[in-house]
């Protein structure tokens, strides 16, 4: 289980060397949240140098997001907005990153264990990698109850079996939303750009949350434009809470209350995130 990070800025955290076997070059990681029970991380990566490995099998479900720079995957270069996914056990191709270049990693039901090929030609393991430039996709306008403006998304990658999916979301200024949401799954995001108002703290370009199944979040105000890349392990439904009472209580809107929200510790935060009230919980 991941702890409840909300919120944290990734320039508050320091550097570790890269966790990527048999790879070549510089390449550093700051570690945004991590799962010592089975491996999962999320991770921001910074080329120092010049960073690349040949193809292999991984051993977690992996994925590649680029935020500055660019990242080649198998001899396509992909800049800003380069995704590349490669479920666990699949063949992954070689893949280079460029030096000053900072791309988002995260591993998924495993650790960094990596079998080297020589190429993937070379295996019959089965599943194939998933590579999208989102510069070439479209916004499309997400179903959404109550709030005054829709968001939008560009949809990534989506587990059919599990429903696990990685989705850039936008929301314009002035989106608002005054209730207190949970989820059955868990909620993950990293601030590509732009502010918002939120009951945990300010949200501004770096800045991570892990929030686990169950914790209530809201009170939201975009004073921009803002983008996000959102990861989550389930089908995400938003249940209501309104007329919440001291802490702890408040009317079921639109959910059983078998699936109330948990009662949560302190998130995990870091210095520039401020004090916080405690509001929402």
């Amino acid at each position: 289980m991941r702890a409840h990070v909300e919120l944290i800025h990734e320039d508050d955290y320091i550097f570790h060397a890269g966790e990527l076997p048999y790879g070549e070059g510089k390449i550093l990681e700051r570690r945004l949240s991590t799962d010592e029970e089975d491996g999962s991380s999320s991770l921001s990566l910074h080329a120092t140098a010049d960073w690349g490995r040949s193809a292999g099998i991984p051993h977690a479900d992996t994925e590649f997001y680029v935020v500055e720079g660019s990242l080649i995957y198998g001899g396509q270069e992909l800049g800003p907005g380069g995704y590349v996914q490669v479920p666990k056990g699949a063949p992954m191709d070689w893949i280079k990153v460029r030096e000053g270049s900072r791309i988002l990693h995260w591993r998924e039901y495993g650790d960094a264990g990596f079998d080297p090929l020589v190429s993937v030609k070379e295996t019959d393991a089965e599943g194939r990698a998933t590579v999208i430039d989102a510069n070439t996709m479209d916004w499309v306008e997400a179903p959404s109850v109550g709030p005054l403006t829709p968001l939008y998304i560009k949809l990534l990658h989506r587990d059919p079996k599990t429903g696990f999916y990685t989705r850039l979301i936008r929301a314009k200024k002035g989106w608002t939303d005054h209730r207190l949401a949970h989820h059955p799954c868990y909620e993950e995001f990293y601030t590509l750009g732009g502010r918002m108002a939120y009951n945990f703290g300010d949200i501004d370009e770096g800045t991570y949350c892990f929030r686990p199944a169950g914790v209530k979040h809201g009170h939201f105000i975009a004073e921009t434009d803002i983008d996000w890349i959102i990861r989550s392990d389930g089908e995400l439904i938003n249940w209501y809470t309104t007329e919440e009472w001291v802490k702890w209580g408040g009317h079921a809107e639109n959910y059983p209350h078998e699936h109330a929200p948990v009662i949560s510790t302190l998130p995990v935060r870091s210095r520039s995130r401020g004090d916080w009230s405690g509001d929402g919980m």
